[in-house]
């Protein structure tokens, strides 16, 4: 039997619980648990730990670091999260014992001493020793609806926004009780945004219509504000980004006339992301920006900065804008790590795609095995993202069953895996069913389909030009350069010039693959890019230029060490002499 913090450890019984309340943790996890406790006080090697869990069995570092993940997700509960501690290249230490880890209960006379302790516990961002103060307080019965607000922030900046929802409708309750409907209205739209990241829309409006008729026709702009952000939000998600904009507009000329930063920052960057969806390219990029220096040089509670920052991830995601994204990346993790008692399944998502995209598949891979079970629990609307991401990832390493069984889960999910689904149909034969898959998210009217709209085109275009549909090719191609002002990525352009390549002939045909090279480069794409060189080693091999084809494919073998690529690392090795084989034509 084991004691720390508010949690009890039995071994015999294999149980955790937390002030009595079993926790359900998976058995693997659990004996995880036990070995690290029953070694507390020294880092413990990842191959002991892996032999102690799966002896006899050969397994990858990935499944040690998701166990220990979980791990963390189970002690956060109680405020252990940090308890195991991570050393680079060595292992897992259980440091309960280190001063500041375990957290007791607060013991104290309710008075309004205590009530200021927990306001400055949460100014400090220790969310955990905040609720824990201010649920002593509220069974005293000494709080106010404003510190249940409080509190109820404290809750979902654990990681923990489903648990926040009972606490903010109590704060609700009691902003009604003392005859401020409209701050009760604010709280409903915040109970409704939690909602829809749960994919419960009836739920999200039902608490929607709440806020309308608690606000009624009283004069205040704050909550007017955040009313028309969420009511857009809801708009959005059906497609409707002129509609969206529109109340965007009237959100942040209320926020910009109570003058809360927070506010400003939340409803621009939704301007920007209306506008990016409709194609006003330059003017949404702007509002965003600008949104993201307003919250990062203004005192914005955790919440509204990190959905200014998810917004423009997103967004650039989505879009696909990666040089953008590598820009607010690094901000957005330290904004997180700062603000979060646990990062938000969201935050891992985002990271996990920007790796992918950067240079570190193996780290994206683990960072959206930390995401997958947090969006399961608390924001299940992405799962579907989730799963595509993992199979992109896993394609490029070159482990295509497990992307094909990823690109199956988020098809199941609701959500569509392309491009990735589509480039391996392509790739084994299967083209009439990847550009049938291709046109039926071109045919999407939701906002993700409209914002990715000339990604997928571009991808069309090059399956449809490698397999000798020109004509399907030539018109996805007219589409893409009559809207040029609005895909100015260089990851299009990228892909739009392969397609020139490989709809070219003769000596024409080289310079639009160089430039397709170069533009991936550009974009921090390093596995496109990498991709590009080892068929541009192909034709100079072809072509009698062994030095230059010897040149490319060491550049791809070294991006592809670097990124982990054993997929790119395989191409590589086969176009090695005598062996010429087709990369990408």
């Amino acid at each position: 039997m084991h004691r720390f913090g508010l949690f009890e450890l039995n071994e015999a019984a294999r149980s955790l619980t937390l002030r009595g309340v079993a926790q359900k943790m998976q058995p693997r996890v659990f004996d995880l648990l036990v070995y690290l406790v029953r070694n507390a006080g020294r880092v413990v090697p990842k191959d002991e730990l892996m032999d102690a869990l799966w002896p006899n069995l050969t397994v990858t570092e990935a499944s040690l670091q998701r166990a220990v993940s979980l791990a963390r997700a189970a002690l956060a509960a109680g405020g252990l999260e940090q308890a195991i501690r991570s050393f680079v290249r060595h292992g897992y230490r259980f440091a309960i014992d280190e001063p500041g880890v375990a957290v007791a209960v607060p013991s104290f006379d309710a008075s309004e001493a205590n009530r200021a302790r927990a306001l400055e516990l949460a100014r400090e961002k220790d969310w955990h020793a905040a609720a824990m103060v201010f649920e002593r307080l509220d069974a005293e019965g000494q709080l106010c609806a404003a510190d249940v607000e409080v509190w109820a922030l404290a809750v979902e900046c654990q990681g923990r926004p489903a648990a926040a929802i009972p606490v903010l409708t109590r704060a609700l309750a009691a902003h009604v009780a003392e005859g401020k409907p409209n701050l009760a209205a604010r709280v409903a739209v915040t109970i409704a945004k939690l909602e829809f990241e749960r994919s419960a829309p009836a739920a999200a409006s039902g608490w929607m219509a709440r806020a309308e008729a608690l606000l009624g026709d009283t004069d205040d702009p704050r909550t007017s504000a955040y009313l028309l952000w969420m009511k857009a939000r809801q708009i959005i998600f059906a497609g409707n980004a002129a509609e969206a904009l529109e109340l965007a507009l009237k959100s942040h000329r209320a926020a910009m006339g109570c003058g809360d930063s927070g506010l400003i920052a939340l409803t621009l960057v939704y301007m920007g992301f209306y506008n990016i969806s409709l194609g006003h390219m330059q003017e949404g990029v702007s509002q965003q920006n600008h949104a993201a220096a307003i919250a990062l040089s203004s005192n914005v509670d955790p919440v509204l900065g990190s959905l200014v920052y998810c917004n423009i991830l997103w967004s650039c995601r989505t879009y696909p804008d990666w040089s953008r994204a590598r820009q607010w990346s690094e901000g957005f993790d330290s904004w997180c790590a700062a603000s979060y008692a646990v990062v938000p399944g969201t935050c891992d998502l985002h990271r996990a795609e920007i790796l992918g995209a950067k240079s570190d598949l193996n780290g994206a891979l683990v960072a959206i095995d930390q995401a997958l079970p947090k969006l399961f629990e608390e924001e299940s609307w992405s799962i579907g993202d989730g799963y595509r991401v993992r199979g992109d990832v896993h394609a490029m390493i070159g482990d295509l069953d497990s992307a094909r069984k990823d690109y199956a889960a988020a098809y199941a999910a609701g959500w569509d895996a392309e491009p990735g689904n589509a480039i391996l149909l392509a790739e084994t034969g299967k083209v009439d069913m990847a550009l049938a898959a291709l046109d039926s998210a071109l045919g999407g009217a939701s906002w993700y389909h409209i914002q990715r709209r000339g990604f997928l085109l571009a991808h069309k275009a090059r399956i449809a030009a490698m397999s000798g549909h020109r004509d399907i090719a030539a018109k996805a191609m007219d589409e893409l350069t009559a809207q040029s002002a609005r895909w100015t990525q260089p990851a299009v352009h990228a892909l739009m010039n392969e397609t020139r390549y490989l709809l070219a002939s003769g000596a024409e045909a080289m310079p639009f693959l160089i430039l397709a090279r170069q533009l991936w480069a550009s974009a921090g794409l390093e596995y496109h890019a990498a991709r590009v060189r080892l068929e541009l080693a192909r034709v100079l091999a072809e072509g009698g230029n062994d030095a230059a084809a010897q040149v490319e494919i060491a550049a791809a073998e070294r991006i592809a060490t670097r990124i982990g690529s054993k997929r790119l690392l395989k191409l590589a090795a086969a176009l090695q002499p005598p062996r010429l084989t087709a990369v990408g034509k």
